[in-house]
């Protein structure tokens, strides 16, 4: 606006020019005609050069696309000419960038699934106890997950080894926190039903029964209804809970320092075991019976059984840390094992208890004998008692006395050594009988048993050894025993008893024998035995036989008895025994006849002859019959006959 005024007042100074503003005007309009066609051209100009401007840009394109194109298949040829001789650098840099681009990405694939497994794990926190059921889904679902990223892991050669692991561990870890939730809630419901105490079957059990069953759903989860009772776990999650202040309370009495803690009384922890049971049997019968019977996967379990069998860790436990205390105590580990071996033996018959799925149960006395110095060192005390008190069984003076009460008129009447060592022999059979093991029992047998039959069969053996060297004349001459003492020991009916005695400790011994071996006990054994030393004949023998195999009989029968040869031996004692009862009185009888022959040739000091005559005749028939009232009647009828045929002889 400034610039117009400037201009008219330029233009037109004074009011005196105002008549030349019409000129000026037209003057103007001049201009500004000539400013519009110089625009005007300029405009045909500019769109000229623009025209040439796009087909020259356009022609450059096309240039610039051929030159792409002919620098690719240089570039391309270059890259095949050299690419192993002189990589080029932007390759290399290339690769690299791709390299932390698939690191990147794998991480994040790491996140993702870290993230999903954190989710699914508070979710299953969340829901395991207002819906078990869900939250077990969701446990079922995070394992999916760890056996998928382990299948891609193992078959991409373990590259996220690292992550599998951590999934595993929180897989497990997430199992532990659920069963650790819902364990918590059982145990409410047990202290508002007055568990551990005895429980009156009056109380309210639906809480108890709702978390009982929880826990039987999270434990048999993954348990096929079909499959259920062959892939059961062998310990009851709720079982298990339940032991718990159970063996809290065997702590407290047992394993402290309180007065029922005793080295030398095992069967106080042993009834108190017991009488927790019997406390808990109408419990578990019924109540737990109930629940476990609706269980389609576990129907058929003993609720008692199970209890026990969660209880037995707490005695395990005990007696794994007192037996190194009272091992080289004779007396006191002698005592532990008889009560051990007792407690098993109640748990037996009592409750007929045996571990789910095991047809047989070793015991607790199995797990002691597990360990082979504790079951050495238990076989030396046993045997130390054993040996100790056969020497005194055939040391005490009425030993070799024999005992006229103890069988029936037709049997040979035995020694009371032989009645003595039969008690103690099945006094040993009583305390081994409990175990399982078979290398165990054989080891008693052998180690104890057979060593003592052994030797009291050669103690026999032994007697009749010296009754023969007395009665020989050789032996007589150089023996250095004065004649009127060996008749003492020998001659007449002196004689028949000493044979009788050692017929008689042979022939109890043999009978003793022969039963056992029917025995249902030493039949099995025997027919064990027979299996394994067949496989000792064929090179094959087993290693828990090692130790014993050269103790093995060389032959065995199949219908046979594991005492047969012992038999044998004691059968040819007693008819050793026999014979020299037959020969004894053989020669008894010829020393009268022999009399007899001198009092009919002499008529010289006839009264003595008569007097021998008749002391000889007496003694024969004395003898006689002592004979009838010892022997059997089979024995005394075999000596009678071949002693007629020796006098007619």
């Amino acid at each position: 606006m400034g610039s117009v005024t400037e201009y008219i007042n330029e233009k037109l100074p004074r009011v005196d020019t105002l008549g030349d503003l019409d000129n000026l005007i037209s003057s103007l309009e001049d201009q500004q005609a000539a400013l519009n066609t110089q625009i005007q051209d300029i405009q045909a100009k500019i769109d000229s050069e623009h025209d040439a401007l796009f087909f020259s840009s356009d022609a450059i394109v096309k240039r610039v696309a051929e030159f792409r194109t002919t620098h690719g298949m240089l570039k391309d040829k270059l890259i095949n000419a050299s690419y192993y001789r002189s990589r080029p650098k932007f390759m290399d840099d290339l690769q690299g960038l791709v390299a932390e681009l698939e690191k990147l990405e794998i991480a994040r694939n790491y996140f993702v699934v870290l993230d999903e497994v954190r989710s699914i794990s508070e979710s299953a926190k969340t829901e395991i106890l207002h819906d078990p059921d869900l939250a077990l889904q969701k446990h079922k679902e995070l394992v999916k997950i760890v056996d998928h990223v382990y299948e891609q892991s193992r078959e991409a050669e373990d590259s996220a080894v690292h992550l599998v692991d951590f999934l595993c561990k929180s897989k497990d870890f997430l199992w532990l926190e659920l069963r650790e939730r819902l364990a918590t809630e059982f145990r409410a419901s047990l202290d508002r039903i007055g568990w551990p105490r005895r429980v009156s079957l009056e109380v309210n059990f639906e809480e108890f029964s709702t978390t009982f069953n929880k826990l039987l759903l999270f434990q048999f989860y993954n348990v096929s209804q079909q499959a259920g009772e062959s892939k059961a776990p062998d310990l009851i999650i709720a079982l298990e809970i339940l032991a718990e202040p159970l063996d809290l309370r065997f702590r407290y009495h047992f394993e402290g320092n309180r007065e029922t803690n005793k080295v030398d009384r095992p069967e106080w922890f042993f009834s108190h075991f017991i009488s927790t049971v019997e406390d808990h049997e109408q419990l578990m019968e019924t109540i737990v019976q109930g629940i476990l019977e609706q269980s389609p996967y576990i129907s058929h379990r003993e609720a008692l059984h199970e209890l026990i069998y969660a209880y037995l860790p707490s005695v395990q436990r005990k007696l794994k840390a007192l037996v190194p205390v009272v091992m080289h105590e004779p007396q006191l580990f002698s005592h532990l094992m008889l009560e051990t071996m007792k407690f098993d033996d109640h748990l037996r018959d009592t409750y007929l208890f045996a571990p789910y799925g095991q047809e047989e149960w070793a015991g607790v006395t199995g797990d002691i004998m597990s360990k082979p110095e504790w079951f050495e060192a238990w076989l030396s005390v046993e045997k130390e008692f054993a040996l100790t008190r056969y020497q005194e069984i055939i040391t005490t003076p009425d030993a070799w006395v024999i005992d006229f009460d103890s069988v029936g008129e037709i049997e040979s009447k035995p020694t009371k050594s032989a009645l003595r060592l039969r008690d103690l022999l099945e006094t040993i059979s009583e305390r081994y009988k409990p175990l399982k093991s078979f290398v165990h029992r054989i080891r008693f047998l052998m180690d104890i048993q057979i060593a003592i039959i052994d030797s009291y069969h050669n103690r026999i053996s032994s007697s009749l050894d010296a009754f023969e060297s007395l009665t020989s004349s050789i032996v007589r001459a150089v023996s250095g025993v004065h004649e009127e003492e060996r008749k003492k020991m020998i001659d007449g009916l002196a004689g028949v008893e000493r044979l009788c005695r050692a017929h008689g400790s042979a022939y109890a011994i043999r009978d003793a024998l022969t039963d056992w071996g029917e025995d249902i006990f030493f039949l099995e054994l025997y027919e064990e035995l027979n299996r394994r030393a067949s496989q000792s004949k064929r090179n094959k023998i087993p290693k828990e036989l090692e130790g014993i195999s050269s103790k093995l009989p060389d032959a065995l029968e199949e219908d046979g008895t594991i005492f047969d040869e012992i038999i044998k031996a004691y059968d040819a004692l007693r008819t050793r025994a026999e014979n020299l009862i037959i020969k004894h009185l053989s020669r008894e009888v010829q020393r009268a006849y022999k009399t007899d022959s001198a009092f009919r040739q002499s008529v010289k000091s006839k009264d003595g002859l008569v007097a021998d005559l008749f002391n000889s005749s007496a003694s024969i028939a004395e003898m006689i019959a002592f004979l009838s009232k010892a022997l059997s009647q089979t024995s005394f009828t075999r000596v009678s006959r071949a002693l007629y045929r020796s006098f007619n002889i």
